[in-house]
């Protein structure tokens, strides 16, 4: 059986068993329930508390400050979840049902991180598209250590959803209340504290398609003690999310496409005539369109692009052409290439325990102590298809692995038929087994705080927190460049057998590895290549702090409250690779996920990431502290008028001091209408990746600007990146006709046996090492934010609010880093280009590695205090809840839009030019999205129609400034519709079933092909794309 089939069995069996078990709690709270006269009614909804038109939102103490304030009373825009609005959003994420929210977007999700190293798996939101780390998950009011080892990100399925009594988002610079990171805003999770009876929560759901079956089991129970003074809470969460591979049930998710410019192939290769797609083939080269795609890197290889073995049999450009080929034909990847997405995950298995303790004590109106404790273990798994090898892999010491020798024995007749010399040579390694990224994450977070009234008029809060992230991840069927290299230099051992040509390397275990056609490669050879990466990433977070707040004196109008308080925070972080792979459970073999056999394979401890085909992380150990005093100010000037203002002074062992503020001011004008207003001053130190890393490794995509270069001078036509429209191309050429190595590319075809070679274009690869790198000179960034609104309560329409909210956000010296593509633009199209001193050109091009034949080998990329972002729009909400005549029951009306009038990005390119870059109405960046959600409840029974909308786009605003020309690639606009009921049953309402449809036309999203700068081979935008399609859920809940 193997580990998918047992995965599978033991899923419905768990299901099975649960179920039955919810069924018996049923039966166990009825007679629970009927003995007990005393049940306590559920709590209102979140729902009931932000909508309800008698003024129960008045209750609400609200994020964004710790001066006593209501939602109404605040000077930037609140919006509230509450558990009813959690429940009612279709998912068990808790980021899921965020991102619903217009103004909230994803920043790393399950179906976003497939292809990421350290965030697969994980759930964030990103506030304003300004990033998660720009954004503040507070829990309770106060930090949680980041779920990352490369950012400050929370991760929100660390956080158990049943837990969770409301959720309140807060958009605008906090800096000045809660410190760095607060720039795009908070999203603040508070926790159930006075749930007291038992409450189980089942709940199922399953796609239309294949895969994507969810298993849901909560449990809370609480409980007060010592007549109320004491309080205990436990909660508990287990979910099973199945993962989804790519097949044929979501046609998009295997389309062999891209996005590309069919340019008319040269020379004598026997394409001219072959390539022609209507209405994309002709004399314009920028015309972009849908064409196949497939890879170079087949199962059976290709060698020299004149020989290659697909689908079982042997075809080269000689003696062996397909049958519906021209003679002469090459292979030509786009109808003869591997299509790699099949089987590969698009949402990946997911195992998560949450678990978290509550309690409380009151000694005394002076003194009551609380604490809260978490744990969480989420595990994930996802499969990226096969590794491939190819001739221009590259080691660390710049040298490459390198074509097949001539004389390699190995060489079969349909490859010697076609070969000019030496064999250049791509290879999928199928025979590795599958790549996956295998992660165990757990998650300790402690609150412990003494509270209490100092006089009649000033409380005191004095709080400790302690968190502890750790991740284990596992790498299985990588491989080893060096021992590749000596696989595949072989020669007779005299014994009628063949053998590995380096001495050091046979008595290392190396075997000889045949690569020419599918299944060729021993079992004992993929062993001795195979590498199997681990990886161990530790974070670490304790604060400590105090504050009063409280009312100050009386004037006119009210009181003046305020607080005041001191902080300390440590965060520190370690990376690195088991040194004896005692915690790698694979490093004696990986268990494939289809035929259960375990592959064995080398292991390589703490490895530099440049000898094997995995980026794996460098190792790192790095903390800094901050010691912070802030105090806020809350001024009645006169009756419905009050001035609010907030400041904030940190210490950083690593940047020095920084200073925040806001100042704001809310005027109820009438009983009707309200305004508010808020300028505030924010910071971001730079977090500890950013400022101590050293070089991570990253594979990023890249255009050379000399690709298609010739040797007379001819071939560059346009460039990409940033400012590349108004590069000059002779510039170009004549800087890429300096380069050494591309000279000795030219040299190279010049001197092989085949003169038709001989004005071949710089033909270099489509991606290089892109590594990530600290920078120790970083300071913080700064942003200074605007907002304006007003809130509209006629008297004349109960049950109506209308508010709209303008915000514009301004972030100084963004600590960001040069795009790869930018890099290499920037540097070619230098008028001040040097070649005899090609680093000092300018502060581009000593960024830039290429190896001895030309090809970008690396781009560094290190952080810098670079960019101006900036973000400019507005929020509007109209909430109705009404109860007609002519129906019964109750109908609630939420509709929430954001609509965005910019989104760009500017940093100085060579000359001291100022690039501009507009992502507002691109791929995932369009001007609006909202979300309106119909309510209805009646008795015991309760409905929701729920449409989320988020605008398209094209996909590059800067290169495609013509949107409407028909070769820029667009997709719509996309909505999304779910379904929610449930129905409330017992003697006292204990019970409830609930279920729902979630997209429920089945709204897969677009394609986004490879080819684009939003696109990948995954053929999806997160933001846009529904990877699940159609969902169904079930539930039943008991309380007793």
């Amino acid at each position: 059986m193997s580990d998918r089939e047992y995965s599978k069995m033991k899923r419905s069996h768990t299901v099975a068993v649960s179920t039955s078990a919810l069924a018996l709690a049923l039966c166990m709270g009825g007679q629970a329930s009927a003995q007990d006269a005393a049940t306590q009614e559920a709590p209102p909804t979140g729902q009931d508390v932000e909508l309800a038109a008698d003024g129960a939102q008045n209750a609400i103490v609200v994020t964004g400050t710790r001066i006593e304030r209501t939602i109404e009373e605040s000077a930037v825009p609140i919006q509230v979840l509450g558990a009813q609005d959690l429940e009612e959003s279709g998912t068990t994420d808790l980021a899921e049902a965020v991102l619903q929210l217009p103004g909230v977007s994803e920043a790393v999700s399950p179906q976003g991180s497939n292809n990421q190293i350290q965030t697969s798996g994980l759930s964030t939101i990103n506030l304003r598209r300004l990033g998660d780390d720009r954004t503040l998950v507070l829990v309770n009011g106060k930090r949680a250590v980041s779920n990352s080892g490369n950012s400050d990100r929370v991760s929100l399925s660390t956080l158990p959803s049943g837990f969770v009594e409301r959720v309140e988002v807060l958009t605008g610079g906090m800096s000045a209340v809660y410190g760095s990171d607060a720039i795009a805003g908070v999203a603040n999770f508070i926790l159930e504290d006075d749930f007291t009876g038992v409450r189980l929560d089942n709940r199922f759901s399953w796609a239309d398609a294949n895969g994507g079956e969810e298993y849901r089991l909560n449990l809370l129970a609480g409980t007060d003690f010592a007549d109320g003074r004491g309080y205990v809470l436990l909660g508990m969460e287990y979910r099973d999310e199945e993962e989804v591979f790519a097949d044929a049930s979501r046609p998009l998710s295997i389309a062999a496409l891209e996005f590309d410019d069919p340019i008319p192939s040269t020379g004598s290769d026997g394409w001219t005539n072959e390539i022609n797609y209507p209405g994309c083939f002709g004399e314009d080269t920028d015309r972009h369109c849908i064409l196949p795609s497939g890879s170079i890197s087949t199962p059976g290889g290709v060698f020299e692009g004149d020989a290659w073995f697909v689908n079982g049999r042997w075809f080269n450009d000689k003696s062996l052409n397909p049958g519906d080929r021209p003679a002469g034909s090459d292979f030509y990847s786009d109808f003869d290439g591997y299509n790699l997405r099949p089987g590969r995950s698009n949402l990946p298995q997911r195992n998560i325990f949450n678990a978290a303790l509550t309690t409380s004590f009151e000694f005394s109106e002076a003194a009551k102590f609380s604490f809260i404790g978490s744990y969480s273990d989420v595990d994930t798994t996802y499969y990226t298809g096969y590794e491939t090898l190819n001739d221009n892999d590259t080691l660390g010491d710049g040298t490459d692995i390198g074509n097949i020798s001539s004389s390699h024995p190995f060489i079969p007749p349909e490859v010697e038929e076609t070969r000019s010399g030496s064999v250049s040579f791509d290879r999928r390694l199928v025979e590795l087994g599958e790549q996956a990224r295998i992660n165990d994450r757990s998650t300790w977070r402690f609150i412990a705080d003494v509270s209490g009234a100092l006089t009649d008029q000033i409380d005191y809060e004095v709080f400790g927190t302690y968190g502890r992230f750790k991740q284990k991840q596992r790498n299985p069927n990588e491989y080893n460049f060096r021992n590749a290299r000596f696989a595949l230099d072989i020669e007779s051992d005299g014994n009628g057998g063949f053998q590995c040509v380096s001495e050091v390397a046979r008595s290392e275990g190396c075997v000889p590895l045949n690569i020419f056609g599918e299944g060729t490669i021993s079992a004992a050879a993929a062993d001795y290549i195979r590498y199997n990466g681990y990886a161990e990433q530790m974070r670490e977070q304790y604060t400590a702090g105090a504050f009063v707040n409280g009312t100050l004196f009386e004037m006119p109008a009210g009181g003046v409250k305020f607080a005041a308080g001191v902080e300390w925070r440590r965060e520190s972080q370690e990376t690195f690779g088991d040194p004896d792979g005692d915690d790698f459970a694979g490093v004696n073999g990986i268990r494939d996920r289809d035929d259960g056999a375990v592959r064995g394979g080398t292991y390589v401890p703490d490895i530099d990431f440049d000898v094997t085909s995995l980026a794996t992380f460098p190792s790192v150990k790095a903390s800094y502290e901050v010691k912070e005093a802030y105090a806020e100010l809350d001024v009645p000037v006169f009756d419905g008028f009050n001035i609010q203002a907030a400041a904030r002074a940190g210490d950083y062992n690593t940047i020095g001091t920084i200073f925040s503020y806001n100042l704001g001011a809310v005027w109820q004008a009438s009983d009707d209408i309200l305004f508010r207003a808020q300028f505030s001053r924010s910071q971001r130190a730079p977090n500890l990746t950013e400022y101590f890393s050293p070089p991570r490794p990253d594979a990023d995509d890249l255009d050379d600007p000399c690709d298609g270069l010739r040797p007379d001078g001819t071939g560059i036509s346009s460039i990409e990146g940033s400012g590349a429209e108004n590069a000059d191309i002779a510039v170009v050429t004549r800087n890429c006709l300096t380069v050494p190595g591309i000279q000795n590319f030219f040299n190279e075809l010049a001197t092989d046996d085949d003169p038709n070679n001989d004005n071949d274009p710089f033909d270099p690869g489509s991606s290089t090492q892109g590594p990530n790198a600290g920078n120790p000179n970083l300071f913080e960034e700064t942003a200074t934010t605007i907002t304006a609104g007003f809130a509209f309560t006629p008297r004349f329409i109960p049950g109506l609010t209308l508010a709209a909210d303008y915000y514009r956000i301004k972030i100084k010296d963004a600590i960001a880093s040069v795009d790869t593509q930018d890099i290499v633009s920037q540097c070619f199209a230098s008028p001040e280009y040097d070649p005899s001193n090609p680093a000092g050109s300018n502060r581009f091009c000593g960024l830039i590695t290429r190896d001895t034949m030309g090809e970008v080998i690396e781009v560094l990329n290190f952080q810098e205090n670079l960019e101006t972002e900036v973000v400019e729009g507005i929020d509007a909400q109209l909430l109705y809840r009404f109860e007609p005549e002519f129906i019964p029951g109750r109908f609630d009306i939420d509709f929430r839009y954001a609509h965005f009038f910019k989104q760009e990005t500017e940093f100085v390119g060579i000359g001291d030019v100022v690039l501009t870059n507009s992502e507002l109405g691109e791929i995932g960046n369009g001007e609006d999205e909202f979300r309106l959600r119909v309510g209805y409840r009646t008795g015991r029974f309760r409905a929701s129609y729920t449409v989320t909308y988020r605008g398209g786009g094209v996909d590059d605003i800067l290169n495609h400034p013509n949107s409407t020309d028909d070769q820029y690639f667009k997709v719509g606009d996309q909505d999304f519709h779910r379904i929610y009921l449930a129905y409330n049953f017992g003697p006292d309402e204990q019970f409830r079933l609930y279920g729902g449809v979630n997209n429920l036309f089945d709204n897969k999203g677009p394609l986004v092909p490879s080819g684009l700068d939003y696109g990948s081979s995954y053929n999806l935008d997160t933001s846009l794309n529904d990877v699940l399609g159609r969902e169904f859920y079930v539930g039943a809940r008991v309380r007793f």
